[in-house]
């Protein structure tokens, strides 16, 4: 004869509190084997663990109870195969969310630690070599709506000539930042593989350049530019062009506003004094 488990020690067995039990067994999803006429208790059977470990197999992979109930109604294989398979291709769309949410929160995690470190941020005088770059001018006044229209239609570029690199760049004239103007964005692109030929390709011409590591956030970006225009006067070298800057599209929240880790150059020449 079948052994008679009572509801506590099913409940026990498969770490769910008891009342779980009892509203899985008022709503029809899972009914206890017998119930006691007298006592009103409920005992279960072995051949229904498999049952019920499906039922939190599914739970646990976020399906509704209503939904689980429907798979416990199949009437036929075909039936219960077709329901199964539907539930595994949204199983499936929802991994493949959790991954690449996986991998965006990975990316800002390396960037606040990025940005935590401060061990690079002083001015420096760098080599680049030629870049092959995409960009769009803004016309002026650049605002936010200009700026976030321009960063749609890249990201719609990279999309149609299959771009995976995500270093982006703005350039700013020289002039602007003078003025302190160093929100007036004249070019937004990014970096491109040397063989990407697009309407809107461009080149970032290579040689010397004034750099810094602007690790805040964007509302205090002046303060690196004067620090480096600070040292490139100070060091005998003189600007020569307008300001670049490069850097990713993770964006992260520091507390006092957004930011990301953002190199800023200068191409420049020795002055000779």
């Amino acid at each position: 004869m079948q052994k008679k488990y009572k509801i506590n020690e099913i409940a026990g067995f498969f770490k769910i509190s008891r009342q779980t039990l009892i509203y899985y067994d008022d709503i029809g999803l899972f009914k206890p084997k017998f119930v006691d006429s007298e006592t009103s208790y409920r005992y279960y059977g072995e051949d229904q663990f498999s049952n019920l470990r499906f039922i939190l197999i599914l739970k646990e992979a976020g399906f509704s109870l209503k939904e689980i109930r429907e798979y416990t109604k199949s009437r036929s294989p075909e039936e219960s195969l077709e329901y199964l398979e539907e539930k595994k291709r949204l199983l499936d769309l929802k991994i493949k969310k959790m991954i690449e949410s996986k991998f965006t929160i990975g990316k800002k995690i390396s960037e606040i630690k990025n940005i935590m470190k401060k061990d690079d941020i002083e001015p420096q005088i760098i080599y680049l070599e030629p870049m092959k770059a995409i960009g769009i001018h803004i016309e002026k006044p650049c605002n936010y709506l200009k700026y976030d229209k321009t960063f749609s239609d890249l990201l719609n570029i990279k999309e149609e000539i299959n771009i995976q690199e995500d270093e982006y760049f703005v350039r700013v004239s020289k002039e602007d930042i003078i003025l302190g103007k160093t929100m007036e964005v004249k070019i937004l692109g990014f970096v491109a593989p040397t063989h990407c030929n697009h309407k809107n390709s461009l080149e970032i011409e290579g040689g010397w350049f004034a750099s810094i590591m602007h690790k805040d956030t964007w509302d205090t970006i002046e303060e690196s530019y004067e620090k480096l225009l600070g040292y490139i006067e100070d060091n005998g070298y003189e600007v020569v062009g307008d300001s670049i800057e490069f850097f990713n599209e993770v964006i992260v929240h520091l507390g006092k506003g957004e930011g990301s880790t953002t190199q800023i150059v200068f191409p420049v020449k020795y002055h000779e004094r």
